[in-house]
């Protein structure tokens, strides 16, 4: 019990420090960009409206205020049309002006990008699938993007329904069991960008996060080249072994497609920034606590804890799974939005 609470405790913390980060008018992408047009036509006109009626209440109140000469009730004025047509026709003028630029973001943002780079995303509990079909890769929990680059997300769920969200590049769309949504937007800046599940879909609603990494075009062309080549060397014989005994039946490594799907693909975790679909940082410590003790970390967790494991064999497979990585690229590094 005490493990669970320091777990969560540190989940806690972690996503307090990384809070500050996450911004819907942060221009990362062209959605947001489009999106943040709108920000200051609704500002001006929420303090114009606000100056109008703060004024006017602040005058008549002081114009009309009780004196002590003051006997009579003051005559009373009833009806004015001029004026109420007025108070009818600029708040509408103001609704007719918003309306049309958000129907123009909107059109805009829900357009296909023709040549997109498309990515199909699948959620689930509690963690995110990406696939790059043009590509023949696939990574969980952490989606590599190029930056300068459209792309096109479809988006869709293998078992309840989730909500895959960017604050700092897109919108959100709902990933749907038997549906697939789509978003299209072109990331700007490089940088890691932090997303959230944003539909209640569980126990671990909260802790089903994930990560955007943007590179630089070039940067990531690269990426994608040294993934596809052959696996690095493994890093140690004895954690292989062990992962083939323990994990392999849920768990690939292979950076493809498989024909079923049960657990998040390996192949890339020493490049993740991340562990658990978000909620820790990729730490040698935390790997062997999530492995001992998933369900302590993130509720409702489909995976099954390996208490059973001695500490050779633990610290052998976390070697091994931390050498599943391209070498030369360090996410941690990048901004963070």
């Amino acid at each position: 019990m005490q493990r669970s609470f320091a777990a969560l405790g540190l989940w806690g913390l972690s996503l307090a420090q990384e809070a500050h980060r996450v911004a819907i008018t942060h221009p990362g992408g062209s959605y947001n960009q489009e999106v943040a047009f709108l920000f200051p036509w609704v500002y001006f006109f929420s303090f114009l409206i606000f100056l109008v009626v703060a004024g006017s209440l602040a005058y008549v109140t002081w114009k009309f205020r009780a004196r002590p000469e003051d006997q009579e009730e003051p005559p009373q004025i009833h009806g004015n049309d001029r004026l109420e047509v007025v108070w009818t026709l600029i708040p509408l003028a103001i609704v007719l002006v918003l309306f049309g630029l958000t129907a123009k973001a909107l059109i805009q943002v829900n357009r296909p990008i023709p040549g997109a780079l498309k990515v199909e995303v699948t959620g689930y509990q509690f963690w995110w699938d990406f696939h790059y079909p043009e590509l023949g890769l696939r990574n969980s929990n952490e989606l590599v993007l190029p930056a300068g680059v459209p792309v096109e997300l479809e988006i869709t769920s293998k078992d309840v329904i989730h909500s895959f969200w960017v604050p700092g590049l897109a919108g959100k769309r709902d990933a749907i069991p038997g549906q697939t949504t789509r978003i299209s937007f072109e990331p700007k800046e490089p940088g890691l960008y932090y997303g959230f599940c944003a539909e209640l879909c569980g126990a671990s609603h909260a802790r089903m996060l994930f990560r955007v990494v943007v590179l630089p075009k070039e940067e990531f062309d690269r990426f994608v080249e040294a993934a596809k080549a052959s696996p690095a060397p493994v890093a140690d014989e004895r954690g292989q072994q062990v992962f083939q005994q323990n994990c392999a039946a849920c768990h690939g490594v292979a950076r493809s497609m498989p024909p079923g799907v049960i657990g998040p693909d390996l192949g890339l975790l020493g490049n993740r920034t991340s562990l658990g679909a978000g909620i820790v940082e990729n730490t040698p410590e935390n790997l062997k606590a999530w492995i001992r003790d998933p369900a302590s970390m993130k509720p409702g967790v489909k995976m099954p804890g390996f208490p059973q494991l001695s500490e050779e064999d633990l610290e052998a497979l976390v070697r091994y799974l931390e050498g599943l990585k391209v070498e030369g690229f360090d996410f941690k590094a990048l901004p963070k939005f």
